[in-house]
């Protein structure tokens, strides 16, 4: 059980690949029919947040196809199929904290909100591909598609709430970093910076401790500040090379502490 979603840079990866097989594959174009974002084989309707009825989206894949968006469209041996099974089968034995608050405004100006707060799972593998051996290590037969069941907030107010990615962002970020091993602080700031440009906040700053802290909290409370300060800055080349920032800089505030200032990219997409 995990308070939040905290995902590994792994984790995050595959659920952004998940992300985009949805929005590939679903019906999009008409946000008032239950099979909005809800996949590419008949949805389940589930209980989520006192709504017994909760179209919950899934999605048929075959484990190639995941893997070969997890690589940013690379060459995939065996044992990158491998990873990202044994990655889908880790998320699907955990449960998350799911804790925020829904609102909806209503005609006459007023609004309800709706406190959404539980343990969940965020995917649940129907199936899976699975290849059936003999005794003597003949192949005797291959199922191929792998169905998961993600849980509904990979849909709930997707009209209004969800920041737009561009459709290549894990390949993207890839080159960028220069390895297909995206460490959590990359990822971190990535979003962070993401989240800033959607909220149209162009010049974002935020103190250099705190900073550390959002990006690496664990090796922070560890003394490791070192390894942050290394992380961070081939972070910030990252998001520099990913063309989402066009500069940032240390500056001091009135206080005397330094805070960090990027100048976003306005015109990223």
């Amino acid at each position: 059980i995990v308070e939040g979603i905290k995902l590994s840079p792994s984790e995050t990866k595959v659920i952004d690949c998940l992300c985009k097989l949805l929005h590939e594959t679903s019906q999009t174009s008409d946000a008032k029919k239950e099979d909005y974002y809800s996949g590419n084989i008949d949805h389940e309707l589930v209980e989520y947040g006192g709504d017994k009825k909760t179209p919950a989206p899934k999605l048929a894949f075959t484990l190639y196809e995941l893997t070969k968006e997890y690589k940013g469209g690379e060459y995939v041996a065996g044992k990158d199929i491998e990873n990202v099974k044994q990655i889908l089968t880790e998320l699907d034995s955990k449960r998350f904290l799911l804790s925020y608050v829904e609102t909806t405004t209503k005609k006459d100006g007023g609004r309800i909100e709706r406190k959404i707060e539980d343990f969940r799972r965020l995917i649940h593998i129907v199936k899976i591909s699975q290849t059936e051996y003999s005794k003597e290590d003949i192949e005797l037969s291959k199922k191929e598609e792998t169905v998961i069941l993600l849980n509904p907030i990979f849909r709930r107010q997707i009209d209004s709430k969800f920041i737009l990615y561009p459709n290549d962002i894990n390949r993207r970020t890839i080159i960028a970093y220069g390895s297909h091993n995206l460490s959590d602080v990359v990822l971190r700031l990535r979003d962070y910076l993401m989240r800033e440009k959607a909220l149209k906040r162009y010049t974002p700053e935020i103190g250099l401790e705190r900073l550390y802290y959002f990006l690496a909290e664990k090796w922070m409370r560890e003394s490791r500040k070192k390894k942050v300060k290394e992380y961070t800055e081939k972070a910030l080349e990252t998001v520099k090379a990913l063309g989402l920032i066009l500069s940032y800089e240390v500056k001091t505030t009135s206080t005397g502490e330094p805070k960090m200032v990027f100048m976003l990219n306005k015109e990223w997409e």
